[in-house]
């Protein structure tokens, strides 16, 4: 019988201490990676959020640079067509949709 509580992987006893820690580290690095690769839009807005001074100067310089590169190449047409598709379904008449009724509270269930 299989219990639904049991842990889905078998994890060795010995295991190499430090192993869990290189893995965590390793797929935040390769997360971090790839959205710097195919969002540069959003490093860019989130550097020209931060507050003024010198050093957002020169990060907004980067930023602005490396998505411009990014764009040329191609990496940001991912990000810009899910923009288009979210921008096209804002547009769109939902005609026919029907009002969400809600219940009424003080009605008794049966």
């Amino acid at each position: 019988m299989h219990d639904p509580y049991e842990f889905p992987a078998d994890v060795a006893d010995d295991a190499e201490p430090g192993a869990a820690l290189r893995w965590t580290a390793g797929v935040i690095a390769l997360a971090t990676l790839g959205l710097a690769l195919l969002n540069p839009g959003a490093i860019d807005s989130w550097v020209n959020d931060l507050p003024p001074g010198p050093l957002t100067v020169r990060l907004a310089t980067a930023t602005d640079a490396w998505q411009a590169a990014a764009n040329h190449v191609g990496l940001g047409a991912g990000h810009a067509g899910m923009h288009a598709a979210w921008k096209a379904a804002e547009r769109t008449d939902w005609s026919g949709r029907q009002p969400v009724e809600m219940a009424d509270a003080s009605a008794p269930t049966s």
